[in-house]
């Protein structure tokens, strides 16, 4: 099995819903163009840990049929596994949908896999879904002006993911009480050698994660509302530059 850069998308709290698609007919019309497409499809398992990669053979009211894999055992884990996500691409955009259970079939006089035609799928652009990862050797600050009647001093937040269309936050700093919903404008974020964007935040959702040594800490997902076009320019050539430097092209 090769690496794939078509991973399943994780979702915080509501977040899904703004990319779901549930008309029957308008799913069975991507699917099928896909299928026309030939598109290469992963199919993961065991949590994600496990994928095969494969091909949407037919797509219609009924179901969807697969291609399946050239190994038996991988196969064979496939058919018997409770949870299985398929992952694709339509039109540039990454579309993911559960497909289990998964059963053999017969289309074109070859061995298929089928699956019903799921109730809901997820679509997302590329510039929505990919989010870069801030790390130790490059942080990122977010400062948020306090929202407060006192004269107090504006507070950096660390920065754990950054898109063109939000940014994931870790509050760790002293004095940050971010509020879900809440809006919070004339934040600052610096960007090394692209420069300085001035954005309004929205939380969307609030979630605790906890450290393997069991420390709890609170992660805030936002979102930029109405970004101007300086602030989403800055951001992707921001994204562009940091996904050069991590594909060791400058």
């Amino acid at each position: 099995m090769s690496n794939t850069p078509l991973t399943v998308e994780k979702f915080h709290d509501g977040e899904e819903s703004k990319y779901l698609i549930s008309s029957p007919r308008e799913i069975q019309l991507i699917l099928h163009a896909i299928a026309q497409k030939r598109t290469a499809a992963f199919l993961y398992l065991n949590d994600g840990e496990q994928f095969i990669k494969t091909f949407l053979l037919a797509a219609n009211a009924q179901g969807v049929w697969l291609d399946v894999g050239p190994g038996e055992e991988d196969n064979e884990s496939l058919l018997l596994s409770d949870s299985i996500t398929l992952v694709t691409l339509h039109q540039g955009a990454k579309v993911q949908f559960s497909c289990y259970p998964l059963e053999m079939a017969i289309y074109a006089s070859h061995p298929a896999f089928f699956c019903s035609l799921p109730a809901s799928m997820v679509r997302l652009q590329r510039r929505d879904y990919f989010r870069l990862p801030i790390t130790a050797d490059a942080p990122l600050k977010c400062i948020i002006p306090p929202k407060s009647a006192k004269p107090l001093p504006p507070v950096g937040v660390t920065i754990m993911d950054l898109s063109v269309g939000g940014v994931a936050l870790v509050c760790r700093e002293q004095g940050v009480n971010l509020e879900e919903g809440e809006i919070y404008t004339d934040c600052q974020i610096e960007l090394p050698e692209i420069g300085t964007l001035t954005a309004t935040i929205q939380v969307k959702n609030l979630f605790d994660v906890t450290s393997p040594n069991g420390h709890v800490t609170k992660h805030a997902g936002c979102e930029f509302v109405q970004p101007d076009g300086k602030t989403s320019m800055l951001l992707q050539r921001y994204v562009a530059l940091m996904q050069s430097k991590l594909s060791g092209i400058r």
